[in-house]
């Protein structure tokens, strides 16, 4: 007879609501704010550029890519100054 405790064990994985959490969130979320704003500051300089791109590649795909492009860019800037308003008034209510 095989014993069923020792390949339950062997088949038993850590905690899936264990997720590392980032040692400080105003940093990345600071790092975040930086790194949205490049990305908006570049997309906003390459805009005269479009419409080459639109004729060299089509038109669809250009304009597809460039939706795709500033919702990330703006996602991620709108998550970073959300992180560190909520921060600020965490810090705030406890003083």
């Amino acid at each position: 007879m095989t014993d069923t405790n020792t390949a339950t064990d062997t088949l038993a994985s850590p905690r899936a609501d264990a997720a590392p959490q980032p040692g400080n969130p105003t940093i990345v979320a600071g790092g975040g704010l930086v790194l949205g704003l490049l990305l908006l500051v570049v997309a906003f300089a390459n805009l005269n550029r479009m419409p080459s791109w639109a004729d060299d590649y089509g038109a669809v795909l250009v304009y597809l890519a460039f939706f795709l492009y500033m919702s990330i860019a703006g996602r991620l800037t709108w998550w970073a100054i959300d992180t560190l308003r909520n921060q600020a008034s965490n810090r705030w209510g406890r003083r």
